[in-house]
């Protein structure tokens, strides 16, 4: 039954004796350490921060789009009116990547995200108001309904108000990452604490100054701040001590590596890494970080930690936003999961020799304007169905592809070859001309064969040509290139002629 999923309801609190749960609000509740951690202290901690701003930017930056299924697939539906709700403007005084980036913020930190829904008179969204959730409380109304309680006044049905909930116990609240993580937030808050206190009495841990002679309390205290004003705080570090009337220095604590400050400080980030599911390196931690797992990482972070974020918002946007069950929003994340450039341009060779995809279906995935006759589908020579009859002429294999492709290369790659001699021309000064003939001679040409080194390999795949040749054809070219006086369109026409 519905009414048991909150339990038993709470005697009314007092000012003389307060709930639980506003206590542990206004103070985040007790920690080991002492750190009062709650939704407001703990984005102190620079790890929490960063996780909360990577996800709260990353939901509110990926473009939110509204379809209208049709029997043949779907098409974008912009003419809807949620669509502007969701794209472009939610209320009159907030973008849609504000309200996002603010909603977002607040399902991390509290664990619930809520907006009000403005309807106009026949039930229609047409403005969205975001709601702090320290103001929401839920309730189950005697009919067995979910009901808002916003500032223990306004109420409002669950039709009203558009909740994205993280991970919790009931089915309709999230539970909050924060409350349960206080403990670890509080162990790094703690630790940057004492680093603070530690650089204030001088970057030295405590030790004691003997003297000969016995020293009234008055004598030792005039000491004892003397000796702070002339040696504390991480400006007088490493200073020169005077010691007079046979005064002895006597180190007491151990090393700042005995005490393991910063393996503490770097465990706490990987520790808040894991609470959000983030890869450390995303939050500024580079432990365990190589070239060839950093790409990786990023495609793990898009399906398992911001994936399940999205589908909470897809699912109640549209159990909320929409009346007609045709039209949905959908965020685009395809563009988080794009290879390198030499990874994409191999799946894309495969998939327009393959027939499933066209030139300008390409090009628009690489943010490019379509060409003329871009819009063909090829079929490998070898391939056809069992009832097809062979034929003894066939049409040459389409190649209208390989044009464009490697002009676009060639273009990119005279781009930064004039932007890093522009650079160099204001940096090196005299020494320019040294600088650019040893840089066109031993780092230029690697440069290269990265930008043209795919287009250039997928042409020549394109006429069966085995590795070795692709190597050459790939090698010469760029030397070509490097040294022609031609303009990119002839020069890739020159090219693509030769390798036929």
């Amino acid at each position: 039954m519905i009414f048991g999923l909150f339990g038993k309801k709470e005697e009314r609190a007092t000012l003389a004796n307060p709930a639980t749960w506003l206590v542990n609000t206004l103070t985040g509740g007790p920690t080991a350490s002492g750190i009062t951690v709650n939704e407001n202290t703990a984005l102190n901690s620079s790890a929490v921060f960063a996780a909360v701003r990577l996800l709260s930017e990353a939901v509110a930056s990926l473009p939110l789009h509204t379809y209208e299924r049709q029997e043949d697939g779907k098409r974008r539906a912009t003419e809807h009116p949620v669509s502007s709700l969701l794209s472009s403007r939610p209320n009159d005084y907030m973008s849609s990547y504000g309200l996002r980036e603010t909603m977002m913020g607040h399902c991390l930190m509290w664990g619930n995200g809520y907006c009000e829904i403005v309807r106009d008179g026949g039930g229609n969204p047409t403005a969205l108001l975001p709601i702090t959730p320290e103001r929401v409380k839920i309730e189950i109304n005697d009919m067995g309904q979910v009901v808002y309680v916003i500032d223990e006044q306004l109420k409002l049905s669950a039709d009203d108000v558009l909740h994205v909930a993280g991970q919790g116990y009931d089915g309709i609240q999230g539970r909050s990452i924060i409350t349960l993580a206080r403990e670890s937030i509080a162990v790094g808050m703690a630790a940057e604490r004492f680093g603070g206190s530690f650089f204030q009495n001088g970057a030295r841990l405590g030790g004691v100054l003997e003297h000969p002679g016995k020293m009234s309390k008055e004598a030792s205290d005039r000491l004892r701040e003397s000796w702070r004003a002339a040696h504390g705080g991480s400006g007088k570090a490493g200073s020169t001590a005077l010691l007079e009337e046979g005064l002895k220095w006597s180190q007491l604590s151990i090393s700042q590596n005995d005490a393991q400050f910063l393996e503490t400080r770097r465990f706490q980030v990987e520790e808040i890494a894991r609470w959000f599911g983030i890869p450390q390196h995303m939050i500024g931690s580079m432990e365990g970080a190589t070239f060839s797992n950093i790409e990786h990482q990023q495609i793990e972070f898009v399906t398992h930690t911001l994936r399940p974020w999205l589908v909470r918002w897809e699912q109640e946007i549209k159990r909320k936003l929409f009346i007609d069950e045709v039209y949905y929003a959908e965020f685009q994340v395809s563009g988080l999961l794009r290879g390198d450039t030499r990874a994409r341009y191999e799946s894309y060779r495969i998939a327009r020799e393959s027939g499933w995809m066209s030139v300008n279906e390409i090009r628009t995935l690489e943010n490019m304007n379509p060409v003329d006759g871009g819009d063909q589908y090829i079929q490998p020579l070898n391939m056809a169905t069992v009832a097809d009859e062979p034929t003894e002429e066939t049409e040459p294999a389409d190649r209208s592809w390989a044009m464009p492709l490697l002009e676009d290369a060639l273009m990119r790659s005279r781009r930064v070859q004039e932007n890093k001699e522009r650079t160099a021309i204001k940096r090196k000064g005299d020494h320019y001309g040294e600088w650019r003939q040893l840089w066109r001679e031993q780092e230029l040409p690697a440069l290269m064969i990265e930008i043209l080194g795919p287009s250039l390999e997928a042409i020549c795949r394109s006429y069966e040509m085995d590795a070795s040749d692709t190597d050459i054809t790939i090698s010469e070219t760029v030397e070509q290139w490097i040294t022609t006086e031609l303009d990119e369109s002839a020069f890739a026409q020159k090219t693509i002629k030769g390798i036929q």
